[in-house]
């Protein structure tokens, strides 16, 4: 498994980005297809499994995706010389607070497995005060929350990074969590070198192509 890179190629489907932005992705989602349509489509399908479904059968299937996710970072990162002395390592939080019913730490076990048995400096930098829906339950063109609205919910632990801080999260769609992260951390660290890097990047419909095969 490889990381891509958000690029010129790519970056006009992820609205908030701009080329300053250093973002890494390993799959591709389609968006407004379903499970079959790709691997990429099951992993994801998988690793967002509710954790309100962990007492059912086919929770383990996102148990194995947040193994499979951890296996190929550390594949990734086990390549870098010196990435674990000289980064911290933060899960960008889900939508839900820790007493909801519906938190997900999905995110925060893919980076505790990635940084296992390393001096890397893996925390739960950023939390937020309340929580919100999340973009993918709120569907196209609905109120999704902005990078405004979203930083003013997050709250550092107070503990200065190291020099790079790496950004975690499942699925890169307009680009507005890592936004919000980033200009969060800034604004307390502004040297800071932040880097998100992302398990599945969504890809949009191509609809001028399909109108072209349907006229």
């Amino acid at each position: 498994m490889n990381l891509q890179a958000i690029d010129e190629s790519n970056r006009s489907a992820h609205y908030y980005l701009t080329p300053e932005d250093e973002c890494y992705f390993l799959h591709e989602f389609s968006a407004r297809k379903g499970f079959n349509y790709s691997p990429g489509n099951q992993f994801i399908y998988n690793f967002k499994k509710s954790p309100l479904t962990r007492n059912e059968p086919q929770y383990q299937y996102k148990k194995q995706a947040i193994a499979n996710a951890i296996a190929w970072l550390r594949g990734i990162f086990g390549e870098v010389d010196g990435v674990y002395d000289s980064c911290t390592f933060v899960p960008i939080p889900p939508s839900k607070l820790q007493t909801d019913p519906a938190y997900d730490d999905r995110m925060w076990q893919v980076v505790t497995g990635l940084c296992q048995g390393t001096p890397a400096d893996a925390r739960e930098m950023i939390t937020q005060s309340d929580s919100y829906e999340a973009a993918h339950l709120v569907g196209e063109g609905g109120n999704r929350i902005k990078p405004g609205q979203l930083e003013a919910l997050y709250r550092l632990d107070g503990v200065a990074p190291r020099p790079t801080v790496l950004l975690f999260d499942d699925v890169l769609s307009a680009g507005c969590h890592f936004v919000a992260a980033k200009r969060k951390i800034l604004a307390q660290y502004p040297q800071t070198r932040i880097i998100g890097f992302f398990l599945a990047r969504r890809v949009l419909p191509d609809v001028k192509g399909f109108l072209g095969a349907i006229e």
